[in-house]
C-alpha cells in the first residue's frame, strides 16, 4: 500500500474518532440528556393518562358520557405531542413540520371531527406518546448506569482514603477459569494451559485511585456516546411519528 492511500485511510478515520471524544464537551449532547432524562417522569404521565381516558370514553360512550371524555383525551394526545414536537426540535435537533389537519376544507362540524380522526397526523400522535414510556424507561436506565459507575470512578481520587471507604472491584468469592488448546501429534497431546484467576481488588493509593478514574472517564465518554445515539434515535422516531401525512410549509 502506497504511503499516499495509508494517510488517506488515516484521515477518514481521525474525524469519527475526534467526534465520539468531542461528545462530552458538545452543548447539544446535554440537550440529549435532558431530553432523555424527561422522558422517563414525561412517559409515566402520558401512559396513564392516555390509558385511563382512552378506557373511560370507549367503556362509557354507550352512556354517551364517554364522548367528552374521549374528545378531552384525544385532545390532550394532541396537545401533547404539539409540545414533544418543540421538544425533539431544540433538544434533539429534529427535522418536525408543523402538521396540517386540513380543519380550513372541512366546513360542518361533523366533516371537521372526521377529518381530525382520520388524518394520519393523530394516530402518530397517539402512538408516540404511549411509546414515550417505553423510551424512558430504557434512557432512565442507561443514564443512571452511566452516570452513577462513571461518576464514582472518576471522583475516586477525593474519597478512596477516607475513613470507612472502600474503593475498588469487590467480588463475592474469586473467579477462576481455565484455558487450554490441545493438538494431538502422532502418539502424544501437545497443549498449552492458561489459568485466569479474578479476585476483588480495593484501592488504597493515590496511584490506583487515578487509575480507577481513568477507567470512570472511559465509562462516561462511552455512555454519553451511547446515550448521544440514543438521542439521535429519538429523533428519528419523532420525525417518523409525529409528522406523517400532510404537512404545512
Amino acid at each position: 500500500m502506497a504511503l499516499s492511500d495509508q494517510v488517506s485511510d488515516i484521515s477518514t478515520i481521525l474525524p469519527p474518532v475526534r467526534q465520539l471524544l468531542l461528545v462530552p464537551f458538545q452543548l447539544r449532547t446535554y440537550g440529549v440528556l435532558l431530553y432523555l432524562a424527561l422522558a422517563f417522569p414525561l412517559g409515566i404521565g402520558y401512559f396513564v393518562g392516555t390509558v385511563v381516558g382512552l378506557s373511560l370514553g370507549i367503556s362509557l360512550s354507550v352512556f354517551l358520557i364517554g364522548l367528552p371524555i374521549l374528545a378531552a383525551t384525544l385532545g390532550g394526545v394532541v396537545l401533547v405531542a404539539a409540545a414533544e414536537r418543540v421538544m425533539a426540535r431544540q433538544l434533539l435537533g429534529a427535522d418536525i413540520p408543523t402538521p396540517s389537519w386540513g380543519l380550513s376544507e372541512a366546513s360542518r362540524l361533523r366533516d371537521q371531527v372526521l377529518t381530525v380522526l382520520t388524518t394520519p397526523v393523530l394516530w402518530g400522535s397517539l402512538i408516540f406518546v404511549l411509546s414515550k414510556l417505553a423510551v424512558g424507561v430504557a434512557a432512565f436506565t442507561i443514564i443512571v448506569v452511566v452516570l452513577s459507575l462513571g461518576l464514582s470512578l472518576l471522583g475516586a481520587p477525593l474519597y478512596y482514603d477516607m475513613p470507612g471507604a472502600s474503593v475498588g472491584l469487590f467480588l463475592p468469592e474469586p473467579i477462576r477459569r481455565e484455558l487450554s488448546l490441545v493438538i494431538p501429534w502422532d502418539q502424544f497431546e501437545v497443549g498449552i494451559s492458561f489459568i485466569v484467576r479474578l479476585t476483588s481488588w480495593e484501592v488504597s493509593t493515590l496511584p490506583g485511585a487515578l487509575l480507577l478514574s481513568v477507567f470512570g472517564g472511559f465509562v462516561l465518554l462511552i455512555g454519553l456516546n451511547v446515550l448521544t445515539a440514543g438521542g439521535w434515535i429519538c429523533a428519528r422516531w419523532a420525525e417518523l411519528t409525529l409528522s406523517p401525512g400532510r404537512n404545512e410549509g
